[in-house]
């Protein structure tokens, strides 16, 4: 598997559907998307200090034992929860399919932008944090915006997170993926764009009202909020 910078590590979850919850991430190189915001083009932006040009191919045996060694909870009760991150993770999905069978016991998120459609049997086994990109990203529309991909994925265990920079994004998600390809609106999260509380906080009070009337959750960056543009925590 091709792993980036920051490659295996425990944290919480903090975004999503079970923001909060203790997961190990996964980290993996590469994206098919040059998202403007991106807060980790140093996977894939080769004109970054951090983007790694040695070969870090790791066998994928090996990435199952260092999410094993990685997990930091010390009580047997809780579920062990796996976020597979990247990057775009379903670039490498033949190899995903392969560590998810060495890692039984887990519970498996894979966050994708939508735009690739997954194997069925990941579909049986993960859920999908998708995260279309919207106008605000600066990528053209015909390579972010795949209606197949995103019709498969609503049928499955899928939610569909967007971030949001301001109130007519909110207008933009209602109008093309709600109305325009029929997204479940009871899977649409929404997101402020930011990396420090003071830009989360700031953007949250200038949407909160728009997504309440609209019915779609509205999450925080909860990691953000905790260690602000920090990796690996």
């Amino acid at each position: 598997m091709k792993l980036s910078g920051d490659g295996v590590f425990y944290t919480i979850q903090g975004e999503g559907k079970s923001m909060g919850l203790p997961a190990c991430f996964l980290r993996l190189h590469l994206c098919n998307l040059t998202c403007a915001w991106c807060d980790t083009r140093y996977t894939w932006d080769k004109t970054q200090e951090e983007f790694w040009t040695e070969s870090k191919d790791v066998p994928t045996e090996s990435v199952a034992h260092m999410i094993q060694s990685a997990w930091g909870c010390n009580n047997e009760r809780i579920e062990k929860r796996l976020v597979i991150t990247g990057g775009e993770p379903l670039l490498q999905q033949k190899e995903i399919q392969r560590l998810l069978e060495l890692l039984p016991e887990w519970i498996i998120e894979i966050e994708t932008n939508g735009t690739i459609i997954p194997l069925p049997e990941l579909h049986e086994r993960c859920h999908f944090n998708c995260s279309p990109k919207l106008s605000n990203s600066l990528v053209e529309e015909r390579r972010r915006i795949h209606g197949d991909v995103l019709q498969i994925l609503n049928e499955k265990n899928t939610t569909f997170k967007f971030v949001i920079e301001k109130p007519s994004d909110l207008e933009e998600v209602d109008q093309i993926f709600v109305k325009g390809f029929n997204l479940d609106p009871n899977k649409i999260l929404v997101m402020p764009e930011g990396t420090s509380s003071s830009m989360l906080h700031a953007t949250l009070a200038n949407i909160a009202e728009i997504a309440k009337t609209k019915g779609y959750r509205i999450l925080t960056r909860l990691h953000c909020e905790i260690w602000g543009d920090q990796r690996g925590l």
